[in-house]
């Protein structure tokens, strides 16, 4: 923004100032050359005014004066077109029969300008009869080459190039103070947006910059405002759902179990059976759930996770279920490796992972946990049947599961995965695994 407003600003006022410059070049270049002719032509009359009240001795001085004053060579030739005086100190005495001298011995003020043959150039003159005693006695000229009125006009044009750019530097300048009040304000305030998804408590200025960005600044703050008491709202309600469906949900599994304990039926131990597996299907679909909406929510601390430890513990914690089913789990865990996320995050993603896994392997499961550059990549293998390439991105949608799912699943596993990585600027995918069924690697960035 600054950029362009300073470029704008310095465009307009240059063009404005060239529009102006254009016509006052054209105009002072003629005023100026009048006024340096009309300059050469009072010197020169003034000069044959003093030279005909002074005796010819005192000429040469007189002469000599007014060429330093004018810079222009001054002769004096009497009227036998003899040279009598030059500033330039030539040779006296000699023929100096020029037009222009001519008409001034005839009593006539002569300026013009004419080709110079001993000079190569053209050749400013002005011609001006000395008078004594009612007569001419001598012509007095003054010349110089054209260039020099020339250079004069050069200097004026130099001038008003000088004034264009000091107009685009000051507009320049103007636009630049004028940017910085607008866009200090600005980047200030786009600042504190950036960084309001991850910190709700934080409020833009609103007494900073022009009335305009005070008022996108109050309405940001209302805004984070009213986002701050959706999110207390959703992770009270997440806290108070948690509490308020475990605490019955473990009595119902304890009834459940101690009626398998104390019954002496089959058909009713079978049943009390079945109905804990519900119950703890119907548990873990409630964490799901609740996982997902602190997800939204963005609630939880951030902690740097040892990933290498959570990793091994919970393959560690996997390998009884994996042994009842005859399952093997190939762990390849490097050590040392860390990721940024929400305390309990790698964990719950780990368990989904292995628990997904599990379901469709048919004899092993391989985990893989490894740096890649800049990143931490977690990859799950199984070599179950595996799911189509179609199914492979939106297996992570939520309530999504894929064609060839196992009953009983819920669909928001796999989508709390990668709302997780993504939450911490990762991601997760599908794809197909040399085992011959499904892999899924998650990523995260390493915390820097």
């Amino acid at each position: 923004m600054t950029k362009r407003l300073v470029v704008a600003m310095t465009v307009v006022a240059g063009l404005v100032a060239i529009a102006l410059a254009i016509p006052l070049a054209s105009i002072a270049a003629t005023n100026v050359r009048s006024a340096f002719v009309s300059d050469l032509e009072i010197e020169t009359l003034g000069t044959a005014s003093v030279l005909g009240s002074q005796s010819l001795e005192r000429w040469p001085g007189t002469i000599s004066d007014s060429a330093k004053r004018t810079g222009a060579r001054v002769v004096v030739v009497d009227s036998d077109r003899v040279l009598l005086v030059d500033s330039r100190n030539s040779t006296l005495d000699r023929a100096f029969d020029r037009p222009e001298i001519d008409q001034a011995l005839a009593g006539r003020l002569n300026s013009d300008v004419r080709p110079s043959e001993t000079l190569g150039e053209d050749l400013r003159f002005v011609a001006a009869p000395i008078v004594q005693g009612l007569s001419v006695v001598a012509a007095v000229r003054f010349s110089l080459p054209e260039d020099a009125v020339a250079s004069q006009v050069r200097r004026t044009q130099l001038w008003l190039v000088a004034f264009v750019l000091a107009v685009m530097i000051g507009a320049g300048l103007v636009a630049w103070l004028i940017a910085r009040s607008i866009a200090g304000p600005l980047n200030r305030l786009s600042l504190v947006a950036a960084r309001l998804p991850d910190d709700l408590t934080l409020r833009a200025s609103e007494s900073d910059g022009p009335i305009e960005v005070r008022s996108v600044a109050r309405v940001l703050n209302q805004t984070a405002e009213r986002l701050a008491g959706i999110l207390l709202r959703t992770e009270r309600v997440a806290a108070d759902a948690s509490h308020h469906l475990r605490t019955p949900l473990t009595g119902v599994r304890l009834r459940l179990e101690a009626i398998e304990e104390t019954t002496d039926q089959d058909d009713v131990r079978r049943q009390a059976q079945a109905a804990t597996t519900e119950v703890d299907r119907l548990t873990r679909r409630i964490e799901q759930v609740l996982a997902l909406a602190r997800s939204d929510a963005g609630a939880g601390l951030v902690e740097i996770a040892d990933a290498t430890a959570v990793a091994r513990e919970r393959v560690g914690a996997a390998r009884p279920n994996a042994s009842r089913r005859d399952l093997h789990i190939d762990e390849r865990i490097a050590p040392g490796l860390t990721v940024s996320c929400s305390v309990g995050t790698l964990a719950r993603v780990i368990d989904e992972l292995l628990g997904n896994a599990l379901s469709y392997a048919s004899t092993q499961v391989r985990v893989t946990l490894e740096g890649r550059g800049g990143a931490v990549a977690l990859r799950v293998e199984d070599d179950g049947p595996g799911i189509a390439a179609s199914e492979w991105a939106s297996v992570f949608d939520r309530f999504t599961r894929g064609s060839s799912a196992v009953p009983g699943g819920s669909g928001l596993g796999l989508a709390l995965v990668r709302e997780a990585a993504r939450a911490i600027g990762g991601d997760a995918v599908a794809g197909a695994s040399d085992l011959g069924g499904l892999t899924v690697e998650v990523t995260w960035p390493a915390p820097k």
